[in-house]
């Protein structure tokens, strides 16, 4: 299959700009990109002949909660969301924060994943059991229904 190789003369811009002042485009169907790299034009052109970068080496970028939140991944903790949540919080920001609270208090460091683990769950145990579904007119069709659902045995058959 033929195809064009325009793409390696000059650049996007170039082409652009040479169909507004030919006037194959109406100015005002310019691109919305144009003005702005007309403006703020990079420092080295975007050209397809332009040599490739050298090959450097990336620096790793992690952080001391990133191998907490491993340990904790790698047990399998952590990986739920709680979309009702107001705080925003994720359940495993709340394991890195109880893991490095154990760990200056000085708990061994084979319990720590354990330890942060059920005290998080019993927390999240504890604050799941007292959401409750607040609508905007209490004696609403709407809130009588929500008020006998029951959102944690949702899919069980019933008897």
């Amino acid at each position: 299959m033929a195809t064009s190789r325009l793409e390696r003369i000059g650049t996007i811009f170039s082409r652009a700009e040479g169909l507004l002042l030919r006037g194959a485009i109406r100015p005002d169907d310019r691109p919305l990109w144009f003005d702005v790299y007309k403006a703020f034009p990079p420092t080295v052109e975007p050209k397809y002949a332009r040599p490739k970068p050298e090959n450097l080496t990336i620096k790793p970028i992690l952080y001391k909660e990133d191998v907490i939140r491993a340990k904790f991944h790698a047990k399998g903790h952590g990986l739920n969301v709680n979309m009702l949540s107001l705080t925003g919080e994720t359940q495993t920001k709340k394991l890195v924060q109880k893991y490095q609270q154990l760990q200056s208090e000085g708990v061994a460091e084979e319990e720590l994943v354990q330890k942060s683990a059920e005290a998080v769950g019993n927390a999240r145990q504890a604050t799941t059991e007292t959401y409750k579904v607040v609508t905007k007119i209490p004696d609403s069709v709407t809130a009588k229904v929500l008020a006998e659902a029951d959102l944690k045995n949702i899919f069980k058959d019933k008897e």
